[in-house]
C-alpha cells in the first residue's frame, strides 16, 4: 500500500506544475525569436525569455528531483493538476489581448 503524500510533497508537486507549465511559454517565445513579458520586463528580449523559461524548468526539475521519493498518483495528480490551472488561466490573460 502506498503511503500518504505529506502537505509539503502536495505543494513541492504543485510547485513543480506551476514553474513546469510556465517554463514553456517563455522558452517557446524566447526559441521563435518573439519578445514577451518577464520579470525582466514587459517587453523582454527573446535570449531573457529562453533564460527565464529555462530557470522555470530548473525550478520544477530541482523540486521533482528533492521530493523524488514521493512521487506516487497523488503527487503526480497534483502537479498535473497544478499546471492545467495554471495554463488556463495564462490562456485565458494572454487570450484577452493582454500582449
Amino acid at each position: 500500500m502506498e503511503s500518504m503524500a505529506t502537505p509539503k510533497q502536495l505543494l513541492a508537486f504543485a510547485g513543480v506544475g506551476l514553474f513546469g507549465t510556465n517554463a514553456v511559454p517563455h522558452f517557446v517565445k524566447g526559441v521563435t525569436g518573439e519578445r514577451h513579458v518577464s520579470p525582466a520586463g514587459e517587453d523582454s528580449s527573446p535570449e531573457t525569455n529562453v533564460l527565464w523559461g529555462s530557470a522555470n524548468a530548473a525550478v520544477a526539475g530541482v523540486l521533482a528531483w528533492t521530493h523524488r521519493d514521493a512521487v506516487d498518483r497523488s503527487t503526480l495528480a497534483v502537479a498535473f493538476l497544478t499546471g492545467v490551472a495554471f495554463a488556463l488561466g495564462l490562456a485565458s490573460y494572454w487570450g484577452d489581448g493582454a500582449e
